[in-house]
């Protein structure tokens, strides 16, 4: 998230999740039988800090309709405090509840809790590594957690000299964003060691792997270090660099469905294409008076996702834009709505 959005999170807001798409079903907080097969949207909705109304919501891509705070109505109890994001993994979704230092393990289907990870400090995003193991980044501890994911709990831990926060894999080899550093620190995933690191504009924050397979990396910098997007080839290091323009605060950074297009907020949206040499000179959408704040990509039906945190307070608006940039409606979420991900 961008560094006032991020502070805001520390430090003010953060909330709860309603609904609708243009004429959406709305579902107040109780049980209603789920559509197992159903296509759609989890959205992760923060909550305010330390008032432990954190919660999700499902958008049915099918039916147009939402379901809210689909953790709280099927398991009869909240969240927590401050939801940073979800991790999908075979028939299992992550919640990582950073604020309340769990991650809340829910059946991806029925939304049905089925375990609950503890013992970290403030867990941020989730990486599985394979089968068995993950890594979850943390905001208070310079470690990437290891999780079992047999036994669903922690495991272990990685000395990393730096807060972490979005991470890849690729081959043996996890990339992982300092945040409060100047590098991209890379772990061996047989060995769970610190095998190397990348030095990079500073605080490293937003990481996806594209089409082939390269690593970009959004930084959102520190005066008089400029915010910067690099692409790093996983075998050979830094390929691309752009500096962004003096006074940038980004955020975010998603991409299309080929991995061909990456998309990041800069108060605008902006979108590049990955064999691009220079940065956008002009914005794919205008905020014109909204605040963007969450970004998420719609790989179902191929839109890009949005969410306006209005001011931090009120229930945020998520918009919908195809690829050009067209605006084909909204529907309403809970305060500052930050993550999206097609189930």
């Amino acid at each position: 998230m961008q560094k006032i959005g991020f502070y805001c999170q520390l430090f003010i807001l953060i909330g709860l999740f309603s609904s609708c798409d243009k004429t959406p079903n709305i579902t107040p907080n109780s049980y209603v039988p789920i559509d197992s097969m159903a296509h759609g949207i989890f959205v992760c909705n923060e909550g305010n800090f330390q008032w432990a109304n954190a919660s999700l919501g499902f958008y049915n891509t099918n039916t147009g309709s939402m379901q809210d705070d689909i953790f709280k109505s099927n398991n009869q109890r909240s969240l927590g405090d401050v939801l940073q994001s979800i991790c999908l993994l075979e028939n299992k979704a992550y919640l990582l509840v950073n604020n309340s230092q769990k991650i809340e393990v829910i059946d991806s289907k029925t939304f049905k809790s089925t375990a609950t990870i503890t013992g970290f400090n403030s867990p941020r995003y989730m990486l599985p590594v394979s089968n068995q193991k993950a890594y979850v980044s943390d905001l208070y501890e310079k470690a990437i957690w290891i999780v079992d994911l047999l036994q669903q709990k922690i495991s272990g831990k990685i000395a990393i000299p730096s807060w972490t926060e979005e991470m890849v894999v690729s081959g043996n080899k996890a990339f992982i964003c300092g945040r409060s550093s100047s590098f991209v620190y890379v772990v061996n995933t047989q060995t769970d060691a610190l095998m190397d690191s990348i030095a990079i504009g500073y605080g490293a924050q937003n990481m996806l792997t594209d089409k082939e397979g390269k690593i970009w990396v959004l930084c959102v910098g520190q005066n008089p270090i400029p915010a910067q997007l690099h692409c790093i080839h996983p075998s050979t290091g830094i390929e691309k660099s752009f500096s962004l323009p003096a006074g940038s605060n980004p955020s975010h950074l998603v991409c299309n469905t080929a991995k061909t297009i990456i998309y990041w907020i800069n108060t605008d949206i902006y979108a590049m294409a990955i064999y691009a040499n220079q940065l956008p000179t002009k914005a794919l959408v205008a905020a014109a008076g909204r605040n963007f704040y969450g970004l998420g990509f719609n790989g179902i039906q191929s839109e890009i996702l949005a969410s306006d945190a209005k001011d931090y307070v009120q229930k945020s608006e998520v918009y919908r834009f195809d690829t050009l940039g067209l605006n084909l409606g909204s529907f309403k979420a809970g305060t500052n709505a930050n993550y999206f991900l097609a189930r």
